[in-house]
């Protein structure tokens, strides 16, 4: 029978874990090793309803991109999400960096996503880059906002654009290395400095949510856990964005 572990050492096959950056949490986070899976539930992030959702589907495992664990954690209670898990006899696996980093992963999806083309790995291998048949910021932003149906900020909206440098979530710590490989930088989230050192930079950058531009990379990942244990049901999570707009 399918174990844990089994599923970890899968994923550290494909989406090798020691890649993650240094501040991360991906790995096995909560639950036993050698517990059986039967049923996986995979999703973007471990809330109280993607626990419960789990728990009434069956589901043994919980399979996340964002770490159920993460930053300090000084205790382990009733309102704790990993917490929850355990309690309910439910395990966690966060990919995180190591899949936004990864062949086929989370940068490479959204760039497919965006349509680009000539899709390849920067430099640093911590973002990707493609070619887009957009002729300026502004259309790709509108582009963008057709593709994932909500808000989109974006600077040096004129500017002519060729290669599009794209992480998915908050990569905007990758700026100074994208102007040097790119004309725009496509991400999930940026702060109100990270659009002005991008412009005095000469890159336009373009947001266009968090959530938005890693959920559509938490399917293909189902697919792959569906391909490697066909004897297993793998589930997508039923998951929208926290961040509302009017």
């Amino acid at each position: 029978m399918l174990k844990v572990i089994d599923v970890f050492n899968y994923l550290d096959s494909i989406i090798p874990f020691s890649t993650q950056e240094e501040w991360d949490n991906s790995g096995f986070l909560v639950g036993d090793s050698d517990g059986a899976v039967t049923k996986i539930l995979v999703c973007l992030d471990v809330t109280s309803s993607v626990i419960d959702e789990a728990k009434k589907l069956g589901c043994e495992l919980i399979v996340s991109h964002h770490p159920v664990i993460f930053g300090e954690l000084d205790s382990i209670t009733d309102n704790c999400l990993a917490y929850k898990c355990a309690r309910k006899g439910i395990s966690v696996i966060s990919s995180h960096t190591c899949y936004d980093f990864a062949d086929g992963g989370v940068s490479d999806i959204l760039a497919e996503t965006l349509g680009l083309t000539n899709i390849r790995k920067s430099a640093s291998g911590l973002y990707t880059l493609g070619e887009t048949d957009c002729k300026t910021v502004f259309e790709l932003a509108e582009k963008a906002k057709t593709i994932f149906n909500t808000d989109i900020s974006y600077s040096l909206p004129d500017k002519p654009i060729k290669t599009v440098s794209v992480c998915g979530g908050a990569g905007t710590g990758f700026l100074g290395e994208a102007a040097n490989e790119s004309d725009v930088f496509f991400t999930g989230e940026g702060k109100h400095h990270a659009f002005i050192n991008a412009a005095e930079n000469g890159l336009a950058l373009i947001c266009a949510g968090h959530f938005e531009t890693e959920v559509i990379a938490v399917k293909p990942l189902a697919e792959r856990l569906k391909n490697k244990f066909t004897d297993t049901e793998v589930f997508v999570a039923n998951e929208t964005s926290p961040i509302k707009h009017i």
